[in-house]
């Protein structure tokens, strides 16, 4: 084989020939080299296929952007229509509001209640992206707008109440769908969990907060309501601690949340009593396994069915944990 240049400077020269960017005398060697040299040849042949992969995609690209182009256009049309349509009996209403002599009162219910609709309908259709987020936002700023409307029309002061009542029950259903797609610092992009449980407690408490200032809680009211809460959110915040954050095996985490749950539950009554003053239920202090569960006497009845669970869960907490740090031990071992 007589090779008349070197193969270096051939397949240097390779992509300026496929692209026909070279001059005359270069293309005329290559031309010459490949016809003997089966290497270069090769190279050639697979530059050229990898060019034309490239070239594929970019067509597939340029399609998919299209039609995805196309695809907002389409949805941004039926969105406006969409409006459009609502507006229909938005103006039905407040043609007949005027014409019945009477100022605009419930016309401003009819559009406020439209406006829950659109947040439903035309929100996902019109915004371009976060739409999920756009729509909660949407949907949640209208229906405290609605009530608002409808707590001005009667003449009421319960709107505040109900505003977060709902942005309570809202918050424990959506905000983990929101926070999650969120644009968020650094720092709190692996605090998601944190950041939803803290969003839900503060929710909480205002609630708790603006249920005694509407009824106009007394002292005894603050002390029930706050400790109550205390102890009622104690339990999700400890199972997500330790599930957040404990560096143990998940068989351990199962059997500490098994443990802790049995413990929690066995002494709720004595702490709430604590907490309140007033006698919540059985007593778990006043167990008497010898009198076994013939007693007729209700409280030791009560207090020995949850002595039992208690145990029963902090045996089966406790297996779990010996297994999950056995397994560990065993990882790391291997």
């Amino acid at each position: 084989m007589n090779k008349l240049y070197d193969c270096d400077l051939i397949q240097d020269l390779l992509p300026l020939y496929q692209d026909e960017i070279c001059s005359e005398s270069s293309k005329k060697a290559v031309q010459e080299h490949l016809e003997e040299c089966t290497v270069c040849r090769n190279t050639a042949d697979k530059l050229m296929n990898d060019r034309i992969e490239k070239l594929l995609i970019q067509e597939k690209n340029k399609v998919l952007v299209a039609h995805k182009k196309k695809e907002r256009k389409r949805t941004f049309t039926i969105g406006i229509v969409t409006a459009s349509v609502l507006m229909i009996p938005i103006i039905v209403c407040l043609i007949c509001n005027l014409a019945i002599g009477h100022a605009l009162d419930w016309f401003f219910i009819v559009l406020a209640a439209m406006l829950v609709v659109a947040s439903l309908t035309v929100v996902p259709l019109v915004v371009q992206s976060n739409r999920g987020v756009w729509t909660i936002v949407g949907f949640t700023g209208s229906l405290l707008t609605l009530l608002l409307v409808c707590c001005i029309y009667v003449g009421g002061n319960w709107f505040v109440l109900v505003a977060v009542s709902c942005m309570l029950g809202l918050s424990i259903v959506l905000a983990p769908y929101v926070i999650h797609h969120i644009p968020l610092p650094k720092f709190l992009r692996n605090q998601k969990g944190l950041l939803v449980m803290v969003w839900d407690t503060l929710w909480l408490f205002a609630l708790i907060t603006v249920c005694g200032i509407y009824v106009g809680g007394s002292s005894n009211y603050w002390h029930i309501a706050i400790g109550s809460t205390i102890y009622g959110i104690a339990l999700p915040w400890i199972i997500f601690v330790i599930i957040r954050y404990f560096p143990v095996h998940t068989c351990t985490k199962i059997g500490l949340i098994t443990m802790i749950v049995g413990i929690y539950s066995a002494f709720a009554n004595d702490a709430l009593t604590w907490l309140s003053g007033y006698q919540m239920g059985g007593s778990i202090l006043k167990a008497d396994l010898l009198s076994d569960f013939s007693t007729k006497n209700r409280e030791v009845l009560n207090a020995n069915i949850l002595l039992i669970v208690m145990i029963a869960l902090i045996f089966v907490g406790a297996i779990f944990v010996v297994v999950g740090l056995a397994t560990k031990k065993r990882a790391g071992r291997s």
